[in-house]
């Protein structure tokens, strides 16, 4: 990933992932801090502006077929091109939960709507597509990684955009609360084989290379949308009244454990991650966006299970968590910033 063109890296859309997402932890920590919300709302126009910059890079990859079937079938680094839709997805989410002043709830849940039914469309046909790449038994099992868990995992996150769409639209509740636990179970299914598959590689193959150790953050993305994205379906379905308020004790429970695997694997990864900084550290790439948005689901999700709980040693878990999320997402901004001006005055 890192000897790929700058501008080519199939990573970048990640920098639309975190930004999005810290958007929404920003959004959800302002019922503590008041400015937060302010802070939500630029960061989300941003995430927007970043989306529409990146848009022709990735739109213009079919174009050329052969170059783009041997890109996603790179075992390195072409699971990395499903952060095109995984970022229009969670693009989707933030418009549906943040309402910026000047364009109103209606407006931002219609960019919500459009963003939600791309991203639906782009990841399944990405995801079939890789999979069937993948599944040729072309390759050794030491070219797991984990970026192969964006492309199944990334189902996951259509909960979140179709939860609010489900209370804006109570008389399409009902189908669209089952193509939103469609793709949930797509998601929570291959994710957990998925994640079988990387802890295999992790203990019968050499360690990953340094190059690809911000992968090695991914899994608490998925670890914690289990049961985030569950608890806003569930949520958006007591509201209009298709399933009993009882339910929501399952989508407690599940955030519950998901939480405690995020954070489990948070302090495996950040092991591996010292152990490589003493021998040289990770060389910066696009990639590093892998350290933001899995950071930012962990957060997002503590969050949401410490409103469930109503307990206040989570609440101030949270928020410990959002300010080393707002510090590591100004750091990858910076390199990412600095790069493409380096490269730009190289050109």
């Amino acid at each position: 990933m890192a000897d790929q063109p700058l501008r080519r890296n199939p990573a970048w859309f990640g920098s639309v992932m975190g930004t999005s997402a810290l958007a929404v932890a920003f959004w959800q920590e302002s019922a503590f801090v008041s400015w937060f919300d302010a802070v939500a709302q630029v960061l989300l126009v941003l995430a927007s502006i970043i989306a529409l910059v990146l848009l022709p890079v990735y739109a213009s990859r079919p174009r050329h077929r052969a170059d783009f079937m041997r890109e996603i079938s790179d075992p390195s680094s072409g699971a990395m091109l499903a952060t095109f839709p995984a970022g229009l997805l969670l693009l989707a989410a933030a418009w549906g939960t943040i309402t910026p002043a000047v364009i109103g709830e209606t407006g931002a849940l219609a960019i919500s709507a459009i963003l939600l039914a791309a991203g639906a469309i782009i990841a399944v046909a990405l995801s079939v597509v890789w999979a069937a790449e993948q599944t040729r038994g072309a390759h050794d099992l030491s070219a797991v990684n984990g970026c192969w868990l964006i492309p199944p995992a990334m189902n996951l996150l259509v909960p979140l955009s179709i939860a609010p769409q489900m209370v804006a639209h109570p008389e399409q509740a009902a189908l669209l609360f089952a193509v939103g636990f469609g793709f949930y179970g797509v998601g929570l299914v291959l994710f957990l084989a998925v994640f079988a598959l990387l802890l295999t590689r992790l203990a019968l193959r050499p360690p990953l290379p340094t190059v690809l150790l911000p992968a090695m953050w991914i899994p608490i993305a998925p670890a914690t949308l289990m049961g985030l994205s569950l608890t806003r379906l569930l949520q958006a379905g007591i509201t209009v009244g298709l399933v009993p308020e009882s339910l929501l004790a399952l989508g407690t429970i599940v955030s519950a454990m998901g939480v405690g695997l995020g954070l489990w694997w948070s302090l495996y990864a950040l092991g591996n991650l010292m152990r490589a900084r003493r021998s040289g550290g990770v060389p910066f790439h696009p990639g590093w966006w892998g350290f933001v948005f899995p950071l930012a689901a962990l957060q997002i999700s503590i969050a949401d299970l410490g409103a469930l709980l109503e307990n206040g040693v989570i609440d101030a878990l949270g928020l410990i968590i959002l300010a080393g999320l707002a510090v590591l997402w100004c750091i990858v901004a910076y390199l990412s910033s600095a790069a493409v001006v380096a490269a730009r005055r190289g050109a």
